[in-house]
């Protein structure tokens, strides 16, 4: 059960810093429940990037020398003393100073203690409670902007060997493993700014959620619809698109055979 949620740390994985990242921790500070610290897992390598987050927070260096979301999200967190964590991606821009209290308010009157925020497409806010039972393996977690309880994530770290789609498979194992909920927000104030989405990472978190966190997307349903997606594309000329989906229908007939591979990766 959700106690108090004030109380917590952002925690930002980064490699550059950027004029959209210096926005991304004003709003945080700006917000009416404000984080009682900032804490960077930088992977930059790079001394001046280090010396330009240290003005606008704690650091922790990435520890190794290829990069793993998994494992950037569980340095930072191992960095953390706060009852709570917000990660938060760089390119998350929360322009309501409110946005946090106001939907950190409504978890702690449910009970609930995992939230995440997503961009509402529709301009309107609204709040969906997920659960074992409403999981689709795509509405689990997004940890582009996510409140988590830390104790639980130092007690189950998210999983290294997971490439892509680490929340999705983090979630499947909290709703199944403590019947937990979460909160979504889909809020207009919460801008995803990423400019890296492409074709590679939407195949890779694909065939992730397939094998990690919801094994009915590799059903051969599931399979004949990625291919017939890729026939209709290919129909309307949507050359790439149809290139994607085939590519995803083929890798989850060949996961009944062998784990699939990826890269974790920035894109």
């Amino acid at each position: 059960m959700a106690t108090n949620l004030r109380r917590y740390a952002a925690v930002i994985r980064t490699h550059v810093c950027t004029p959209l990242l210096e926005q991304v921790v004003a709003a945080l500070k700006a917000q009416t429940w404000a984080p009682t610290r900032v804490v960077f897992v930088d992977s930059s390598n790079d001394p001046a990037v280090r010396e330009q987050l240290r003005r606008m927070g704690e650091v922790v260096t990435y520890p190794e020398p290829v990069f793993n979301y998994s494992v950037a999200i569980n340095v930072g967190m191992a960095a953390v003393d706060e009852p709570h964590a917000l990660l938060i991606s760089s390119h998350v821009l929360l322009e309501d100073p409110a946005v946090l209290e106001r939907s950190l308010k409504a978890a702690q009157a449910q009970g609930i203690e995992v939230v995440y925020w997503r961009h509402a497409t529709s301009g309107k806010a609204a709040l969906s409670v997920i659960g074992p039972e409403q999981f689709d393996g795509y509405n689990g977690l997004s940890n582009a902007c996510a409140f988590l309880p830390v104790r639980v994530v130092k007690e189950r770290p998210f999983r290294v060997d997971v490439f892509s789609a680490e929340d999705q498979e983090w979630a499947a194992w909290y709703f199944r493993t403590r019947r937990g909920q979460v909160l979504r927000v889909d809020d207009p104030a919460v801008k995803y700014l990423n400019p890296h989405v492409n074709t590679r990472k939407m195949i890779n978190e694909e065939l992730a959620i397939a094998y990690f966190a919801y094994p009915r997307n590799r059903w051969p349903d599931k399979i004949a619809a990625r291919w017939g997606r890729a026939a209709l594309a290919l129909a309307r000329g949507r050359r790439e698109r149809a290139q994607m989906h085939w590519e995803i229908g083929r890798e989850l007939l060949l996961m009944w055979f062998r784990a699939p591979s990826g890269t974790s990766k920035y894109f």
